[in-house]
């Protein structure tokens, strides 16, 4: 159970626990380790791309044209849903081919 000493300021202090002297800092931050804890590995994390919002925007393309298609406008219909198709299967395509060039390394 927490004491709240978490949120004190920063620099101060904790009360002292029972298997803790006083003045003993043993948080992972500081670089001591408490016993039965061990140091984290780097994580590697991925690098930012575009393709998400290329997803994104070709699905909403695709959601427009079902949209128009209310208006009973076929060619509107059917140039807005393959514009967002086309977008979608180019942004899937380089998603997973950047997860795959990213896993080779």
């Amino acid at each position: 159970m927490s004491n709240g000493s978490e949120f004190g300021a920063p620099g101060a202090q904790a009360p002292a626990t029972g298997n803790q002297p006083i003045g003993e800092n043993t948080s992972p931050a500081s670089g001591n380790i408490p016993p039965g804890w061990h140091k984290p590995l780097p994580e590697h994390l991925p690098k930012a791309g575009y393709w998400p919002a290329i997803m994104a925007l070709g699905i909403t393309f695709m959601l427009w044209g079902l949209a128009v298609g209310f208006n009973e406008v076929v060619s509107t219909i059917i140039i807005l849903d393959l514009i967002g198709l086309i977008l979608f299967t180019l942004a899937l395509a380089g998603w997973i081919g950047d997860l795959r060039d990213e896993r080779k390394d």
